[in-house]
Formats: structure tokens, C-alpha cells, sequence
């Protein structure tokens, strides 16, 4: 999940998601443009279907993806109260979870 007010999208995410497996990128709903372009670019680069799932929408979206079984892992940067409501989540996700926010909340 990344923030508005980034428009990489944040790059520094893909490289580690894509090691780690296939992965749901959820850009802003404000400024998707990018993101979807950089995914956009990685497919025409002959990523593997599957890899990578574009998922766009607001809170509800999020909300799903939190609560998804199968989702494993969330890594988030974007706003102090949206990281709290992730970080609520951490729990079920055993430790898997980096988020970033200001003021700064990281946790692994």
C-alpha cells in the first residue's frame, strides 16, 4: 500500500515483494498513474503472470486486503492513522509487517 504523495509508488518495495513472491500493489486512489505504469512497464518486460496483481480502490480495499487469509505479509507507507489501523493487523501476521508513516512507525 503506498501513498499519495509519492509518485514512484514507492519503487524500493517491488524488488523485495517480487523476491519474495507474488505480491498486490495498492497505489493511492489519488495518484495511480504512476504505479500502474511501472507494473504496466514490468509485464511488457516479460514479468511472469501472476507476480504482481494491481489493486486499486480506497479504504474498502484495504480493509479486504488486511483481512484476505492469504495474504501473508504487508508492507505500507502512507499516513500516521492508516498505519494504525495496519498495525492493529500485525498480530495475525506474524511479524510480517513494515510500516512507515509520520511520525515514523516501522515494525518487522
Amino acid at each position: 500500500m503506498t501513498p499519495f504523495n509519492s509518485r514512484d509508488g514507492p519503487l524500493w518495495m517491488y524488488p523485495f515483494a517480487i523476491a519474495a513472491g507474488n505480491f498486490h500493489l495498492k497505489p493511492s486512489e489519488r495518484v495511480p498513474m504512476t504505479p500502474t505504469r511501472v507494473v504496466e512497464l514490468l509485464i511488457e518486460a516479460g514479468l511472469p503472470a501472476g507476480v504482481i496483481q494491481l489493486v486499486h480502490g480506497g479504504r474498502e480495499v484495504v480493509e479486504a486486503l488486511l483481512a484476505h487469509p492469504l495474504i501473508k505479509a504487508i508492507s505500507f507507507v502512507g499516513s500516521s492513522p492508516v498505519a494504525k489501523i495496519v498495525y492493529k493487523e500485525r498480530p495475525r501476521m506474524a511479524s510480517a509487517c513494515r510500516l512507515s508513516a509520520e511520525p515514523r512507525i516501522t515494525s518487522w
